[in-house]
């Protein structure tokens, strides 16, 4: 099914129809192109400027017609290079007032135009060898292998039921141990379990300090041996006190539980 909203496809008439249309104003731009150039740039020789009008025709028709009509004929690209370059020429001599390019074409004339005969076998020839040369081969496919019949490939028995006799027979005969030869010695093959870690035990480490500290219960502050606050000790649970905190309280601040 088409996409509604995508527009429909252009004719195939009307597409080269339009190429053509380019085609035809790619040569008048050349040749108003060239004459622009003539008119800028002043060169001595007559010879030269109908070799390099050519030259620039040929190129030009080659690459369009490459371009343009990439997916046509040989024959129909053959005859667009062809057009260009004649139409080319004969309007760059309309231009040039017929110094350059082709003069009009006479049918009962006397005798030929060999340089107008020229300039178009100079031009068309370039004008070919450009829009046929160095052209990439199309990749070509390698073929597959073809895919075996179905009587020459392998067949895969398939894996018996769960449930099946053919299986209990098997694990049966798996399961029992292989009959040994009477006579035969029996070796006893030991296992090595592996060792247990045994989780490691801490050892408790005891640090003996070599100063027995004693800190004042009224105050929480340390009491120094020659402390200068003064040191008063109860005579019931020998804690120590600073002096000026025992005389606030007049007792110590350790609860005694006598009977």
């Amino acid at each position: 099914m088409s996409n509604p909203l995508s527009p429909p496809p252009e004719p195939p008439n009307l597409a080269l129809l339009r190429k053509l249309i380019l085609l035809g104003l790619l040569v008048v731009v050349t040749a108003i192109g060239l004459v622009v150039l003539f008119l800028s740039v002043r060169i001595g020789y007559p010879l030269l400027s109908i070799l390099l009008a050519d030259l620039v025709f040929g190129l030009v028709a080659g690459l369009s017609v490459r371009r343009v009509l990439a997916r046509r004929t040989v024959m129909l690209r053959i005859l667009a290079v062809l057009v260009f370059v004649v139409g080319g020429l004969v309007l760059l001599g309309e231009f040039t007032a017929w110094r350059l390019g082709i003069g009009p074409l006479r049918v009962n004339a006397s005798r030929a135009d060999w340089q107008a005969l020229g300039q178009l076998l100079l031009a068309g020839e370039i004008g070919l060898v450009v829009a046929f040369a160095f052209r990439r081969r199309p990749v070509q496919a390698q073929a597959l292998p073809a895919a075996a019949p179905a009587e020459q490939m392998p067949t895969v028995p398939a894996p018996p039921e769960k449930g099946s006799r053919r299986t209990s027979r098997r694990s049966a005969s798996r399961s029992r141990p292989a009959a040994r030869t009477k006579g035969a010695p029996v070796k006893a093959v030991k296992t090595a379990k592996p060792a247990r870690k045994r989780p490691g035990r801490r050892k408790l480490q005891l640090k003996l300090a070599r100063e027995e500290e004693h800190r004042c219960p009224y105050c929480l502050e340390l009491v120094k041996p020659d402390d200068p606050r003064g040191i008063v000790e109860c005579k019931i649970c020998h804690t120590l006190h600073h002096a000026d905190c025992w005389a606030i309280t007049g007792v110590c601040q350790v609860p005694h539980y006598t009977a």
